[in-house]
């Protein structure tokens, strides 16, 4: 799941890239501003519905009647909220185009509406594959749907040459979805699934979907309301129209994708672990479950601090090389903080929909959501466009301390994690250090692109080091598994040549 979710991501990034140098700075915010209302009806249909159905697969593994009547369920609601949502883009055109302020923009919306829909068919599908902890087959899926939209996109910019250079984006959203939802259907199928009666199914899809999808709703109505409201915070502190979508751009289109890099890791565990932590707190194992949910926790904060001293060295250089724009690498030199509340909140938002407190995690995203409006509100005059990287990152520091105090109260535990905070942190300085130092050495040797590689690599082996010092991780664990499987190798060889000498001497 991991090794498809990193090319994925990988994948996604280069259109990103591809895109940034395409489109002009202000066209590239147009393009920000439809996907964050794109993602707000995508989250409607993808995200309670999914963990939803894959709980209710997990609690009826026993049961295949129930299981299939959750998936059911699922897509009978889901299907209907994407009709909702059709009819609303279709109605509503002028509130749209007063919106975006664009008529294109608003034709980049109808043509991602192929993708909205199908989006929500796949929905109940992905949850109980994920339930039945087929998760080859859901990354499978995601990684062949970013193939199909970076080929159309190629196909629709270079062979068709359409006159609005945006609309690509959005045909090759819509062609990718409906492709990947077959294929989708096909591998539910091909797992046993069936179309069963969901009569005593709704009630606990929707029960347990409702604040998840709630949650997601109001982060997703986040996006566009600051990407909305931030260009005129911008403006009244100084910033002409054009500078104010121009620093909106650079940041959501060049600089948030390097912070997401290390929820891929993260993302990819919170989806293994659900199933597991809800077997583990159904069944009331209690001492199993503190275990999975330490280490989900450690592993989340060492996912994130080891991107810290790269981002922190290498920002500016490697903004510079990607997407020819220092600016983004400034932006991402100074906010890389950010990544360890993003990956504390992801986690830890996860554990609790598995240990059935949805509503706890709607409850404290509006929380956050107060704490990001009055960012926006204040800050912009004082630190400009800063005054969005702060918006997020106070807001997940706040979700992330709030979830981690329920998740103790919940299992009976006092865990802080302070001490592996500060380890990670005192790692981090002679990292940083290091690789700052080692790039600037490199850089006039052998050029900009190899001194990133090679500084990037070796600051990842020495935080590595370091944690296996300080007792953080233990890499001898790894030559450990890889001894076991060359014994266990041999034992397999000598019970198969035992077995041939007794077929030959009888």
């Amino acid at each position: 799941m991991t090794f498809f979710s990193v090319i994925t991501r990988m994948l996604g990034f280069v259109f990103k890239i591809f895109l940034s140098r395409t489109l002009t700075t202000e066209m590239l915010g147009i393009y920000s501003i439809v996907v964050s209302i794109f993602m707000v009806f995508a989250t409607l249909l993808s995200s309670g519905i999914p963990l939803a159905v894959s709980k209710s697969t997990t609690v009826n593994a026993n049961n295949p009647k129930k299981s299939n009547g959750s998936v059911t369920s699922g897509l009978i609601i889901s299907v209907s909220i994407s009709i909702v949502i059709t009819l609303i883009v279709l109605i509503c055109k002028k509130l749209f185009v007063n919106y975006f302020g664009n008529i294109d923009a608003y034709t980049l919306l109808l043509l991602m509406l192929p993708a909205i829909i199908f989006t929500g068919i796949y929905a109940p599908f992905k949850g109980y594959l994920w339930g039945k902890e087929q998760f080859t087959k859901v990354s499978l899926v995601e990684f062949i749907e970013q193939i199909i939209r970076l080929t159309c996109y190629f196909i629709c910019f270079y062979l068709l040459k359409p006159d609005n250079i945006l609309y690509p984006a959005g045909i090759s959203l819509s062609v990718a979805c409906v492709l990947s939802t077959i294929l989708g259907i096909v591998l539910y199928f091909s797992s046993n699934g069936r179309i069963s009666s969901p009569k005593s199914c709704f009630k606990p899809i929707i029960k347990s979907s409702t604040p998840i999808t709630c949650v997601r709703l109001a982060t997703s109505l986040m996006q566009p309301f600051m990407a909305f409201l931030l260009p005129i915070m911008l403006m009244r502190a100084g910033f002409s129209s054009v500078q104010a979508l121009s620093q909106l751009g650079i940041a959501m289109g060049m600089t948030l994708p390097f912070l997401s890099i290390p929820s891929t890791l993260i993302g990819s565990l919170a989806m293994a672990i659900v199933p597991n932590l809800t077997s583990l707190y159904s069944t009331k194992n209690y001492t199993q479950l503190k275990k999975q949910i330490t280490y989900a926790i450690n592993f989340t904060l060492c996912c994130s601090f080891i991107a810290i001293p790269c981002f922190v060295a290498l920002g500016e250089p490697l903004c510079q090389l990607i997407f020819n724009n220092i600016t983004a690498g400034t932006y991402l030199k100074n906010i890389s903080w950010m990544i360890i509340p993003m990956g504390l909140s992801q986690i830890t938002t996860s554990m609790l929909n598995s240990l059935n407190l949805e509503s706890r995690t709607f409850r404290y995203y509006l929380y956050s959501c107060v704490v990001s409006i009055l960012c926006i509100l204040i800050l912009p005059k004082y630190i400009g466009i800063y005054a969005l990287m702060y918006a997020i990152g106070l807001s997940m520091t706040l979700i992330a301390v709030l979830n981690l105090i329920t998740i103790n109260k919940t299992i009976n535990s006092n865990k802080t994690y302070v001490g592996i905070n500060l380890k990670l942190i005192i790692i981090c300085l002679p990292t940083i250090y290091l690789t700052l130092w080692l790039y600037n050495i490199l850089n006039i040797v052998v050029g900009n692109f190899m001194a990133i590689i090679i500084c990037g690599g070796l600051s990842i082996i020495v935080f590595t080091i370091l944690m296996s010092v300080f007792g953080i991780i233990d890499i001898t664990y790894i030559s450990g598994i890889y001894k076991t499987k060359i014994a266990s190798k041999q034992i397999k060889k000598k019970h198969s040549k035992s077995k041939k000498s007794k077929l030959f001497s009888t």
